[in-house]
C-alpha cells in the first residue's frame, strides 16, 4: 500500500463529500435555523481542512498506478472519514449528544443500513433530515463509484477501486471502460430516483418529503423524515409506489443498463431476478395469511404484507406498521429474509439472492452425490455454469458472514441485550436492514444499545457494505506492505 496515493485520492474524494454538504447547509440558511447552519458550516470547513491535509500529504504521489492494496486503503480511509465527518453535524447541532452514537448514525446512513439512535426524528431540522436521507443516496451506489465516474485520472487503477467498493458474487462489466460503467450506473440510479420522486409528488407528498424518501428508497436505506416512516402518510398510493421502487432498487442495476440499451428481455430472463421475485411472492403470501385478520379488507392486508416483505428483502427498512407485533411465523420468515437481502449489483445488502440460490443448489447436489457417488454435477444460474472458484468464494463468504453474525450477537448478548434483540440487531446491521426485533424493533431505536455495542454494529455495517473481505483485508500485515 502506498500511503501517499491513498492520501491523495481520499483527499479528492472528500471534495465530493464537501459538495454534498452544501445541500443541507443551503437548506438550513433558507429555513433560518442557526444551529443547523453552524453545524453544517463547521462540518464543511472540517471536511475541506481534512481534504487539504490529505492532499498535502499525498501531493507527490502518482495516481496512474493504483494497485489493489491502494484501493483497499482508499476505501478504508474513506469510510473512517465518512463516519467521523458525517456524524459531526449531529453533535454540533445537538441532535445526538454522544460522538459514538453520531458515528453510528452517520455510518448507518452511508452504508444504507437505516438503523437510527434517534427515537423521534420529526423535531429534527429539515437540513439534518435531508443530510440523513442524502447519505443513503450517496452510499447506495457508492461514493467511491461516483468518484471513479467523476475523476478520469485514475486510469486502469479505477478498476480496482470500483470493484473494491461494488463487489458481488459474479462480476460482470457493463462497459470495457470502468469510468463509463460507473457513469452509466449513476445516470440510471439518478433517473430512477427522479422518477420515484416525481411519483411521490403526484401521490401527495411535499417536495421535501418526496426528495428525501426517494433518496432513501433508491438507496435502500430507510431513513425517513417522520418517526412513523411511510406509515405517517396514511396513503395506499404512496405505499404501492414505495413497494415497486424498493423491489426495483433490490435488482441488479447492470441489468437496467442492458435493458436501456435495447435488450429489455434480459431483465426477466436473468435467473437471479426471477428467483428474487418468486421468493418475495412466497414470503408475501405467507405473511398475508398470518396477518389477514389484522386488516378489515383483503387489499389492505396484501399491501401491508407486500410492503413489509419488500422493505426487508430489499434491505430498505421502511415501515407502515410494526412487524415485530406480527405472529411468530411471519416474524421468523422476515428474520430469515434479512440474511438474503437483494440481488448482486443492487444497492441492497445481505448475502444476495444469487449466493442463496447457489447454496441451495450445492445442498441438492450434495444429496444427489450421496445417492449416486459416481455422478458429476454442476451448479447453474439459469443456463450459466458457476465455476468452482466462484463456488469456493461463495462458500467462504457465507461462512465468514455467519461467523461475524454469531460473534456480534454473542458480544451484544454479553452486554445485556436479549438474544432476540442482539441477533436481530447484528443481522440488521450486517445486511443493512435497519430495524430488527425486540429492543431494536421498527417502533424502537438503537439508542438502547451500549456504546461499545454500537461500535460492534458499526463494524458490521461497514463489513456488510464492503462484503466483508475488503474490510478484513485491512487488518492483515500484508495489506500495509508497499
Amino acid at each position: 500500500m502506498n500511503p501517499r496515493v491513498v492520501a491523495r485520492i481520499t483527499a479528492q474524494l472528500l471534495l465530493l463529500v464537501a459538495m454534498t454538504l452544501l445541500a443541507p447547509l443551503f437548506l438550513a440558511v433558507y429555513d433560518g435555523i442557526s444551529r443547523a447552519m453552524w453545524a453544517y458550516l463547521v462540518t464543511l470547513i472540517a471536511t475541506l481542512a481534512m481534504s487539504l491535509v490529505l492532499g498535502l500529504a499525498g501531493r507527490s504521489a502518482a495516481t496512474t498506478a493504483l494497485h489493489r492494496k491502494d484501493a483497499l486503503g482508499i476505501v478504508g480511509l474513506a469510510w473512517v472519514c465518512l463516519g467521523v465527518l458525517g456524524g459531526m453535524p449531529f453533535v454540533v447541532e445537538g441532535a445526538i449528544a454522544s460522538p459514538i452514537s453520531a458515528l453510528f448514525e452517520a455510518v448507518s446512513g452511508f452504508t444504507t443500513t437505516g438503523a437510527t439512535v434517534i427515537a423521534d426524528v420529526d423535531p429534527l431540522s429539515r437540513a439534518t433530515n435531508l443530510w440523513r436521507c442524502l447519505s443513503h443516496w450517496i452510499g447506495g451506489m457508492g461514493i467511491v463509484v461516483l468518484f471513479v465516474a467523476v475523476f478520469p485520472q485514475l486510469g486502469v487503477g479505477a478498476k480496482s477501486l470500483f470493484r473494491t467498493e461494488v463487489p458481488g458474487p459474479i462480476s460482470e462489466g457493463l462497459n470495457p471502460r470502468i469510468q463509463k460503467t460507473a457513469l452509466a450506473l449513476w445516470w440510471i440510479y439518478a433517473g430512477l430516483t427522479g422518477l420515484c420522486c416525481g411519483l411521490f409528488l403526484l401521490a401527495g407528498m411535499s417536495p421535501f418529503d418526496a426528495v428525501c424518501h426517494a433518496f432513501s428508497t433508491l438507496g435502500t436505506g430507510g431513513f425517513s423524515t417522520h418517526t412513523a416512516s411511510i406509515g405517517w402518510f396514511h396513503s395506499p398510493v404512496i405505499e404501492w409506489i414505495c413497494i415497486v421502487f424498493m423491489l426495483i432498487a433490490g435488482l441488479n442495476f447492470g441489468l437496467y443498463y442492458t435493458a436501456f440499451t435495447g435488450r429489455p428481455g434480459e431483465l426477466w430472463r436473468n435467473f437471479e431476478v426471477r428467483f428474487y421475485l418468486a421468493y418475495n411472492a412466497f414470503i408475501i403470501l405467507v405473511v398475508l395469511l398470518c396477518i389477514r385478520d389484522r386488516h378489515p379488507d383483503v387489499l389492505g392486508a396484501v399491501r401491508a404484507a407486500a410492503f413489509q416483505t419488500a422493505a426487508v428483502t430489499s434491505t430498505t427498512g421502511f415501515m407502515t406498521e410494526d412487524f415485530d407485533t406480527y405472529p411468530d411465523l411471519a416474524r421468523f420468515l422476515l428474520f430469515v429474509s434479512m440474511f438474503m437481502g437483494g440481488c448482486a449489483g443492487s444497492t441492497a445488502g445481505g448475502l444476495k439472492a444469487s449466493r442463496v440460490w447457489v447454496l441451495l443448489k450445492l445442498g441438492v447436489n450434495a444429496i444427489s452425490s450421496t445417492l449416486r457417488p459416481s455422478s458429476v454435477t454442476v451448479v447453474r444460474l439459469g443456463r450459466t455454469v458457476v465455476g468452482s472458484d466462484i463456488l469456493h468464494d461463495i462458500a467462504v463468504y457465507t461462512t465468514t458472514f455467519g461467523f461475524i453474525f454469531a460473534a456480534a450477537t454473542a458480544t451484544l448478548v454479553a452486554m445485556g441485550m436479549s438474544i432476540e434483540s442482539g441477533a436481530s440487531a447484528s443481522i440488521a446491521c450486517l445486511s443493512s436492514i435497519g430495524p430488527g426485533f425486540g429492543a431494536v424493533g421498527p417502533s424502537q431505536s438503537y439508542a438502547v444499545v451500549p456504546e461499545l455495542g454500537k461500535l460492534v454494529l458499526v463494524f458490521c455495517m461497514i463489513a456488510g457494505r464492503l462484503e466483508i473481505f475488503a474490510l478484513l483485508a485491512l487488518f492483515t500485515p500484508e495489506a500495509w506492505k508497499r
